[in-house]
């Protein structure tokens, strides 16, 4: 699912998670915390929006350049 935030901000987002979670989950105290709050699983689901998020670009850029050469 694509959430209404713009791309530079979800990148922005995700890669603070990216940086966050792994070594929060490390973390003796926080690690458990982490995992309750299923914040493995929202990575993993933002890194799939991420990469749907760049196919729909690639496939917008895909179209616009074949508008471009019929025109």
């Amino acid at each position: 699912m694509i959430t209404d935030e713009d791309d530079l901000r979800f990148k922005q987002r995700l890669d603070r998670m990216e940086r966050r979670v792994p070594r929060l989950m490390a973390h003796p105290h926080y690690g458990p915390l982490m995992a309750q709050e299923g914040r493995v699983e929202r990575l993993e689901e933002m890194r799939i929006e991420w990469r749907e998020r760049q196919e729909r670009a690639r496939a917008r850029k895909l179209r616009w350049e074949a508008s471009i050469s019929e025109g």
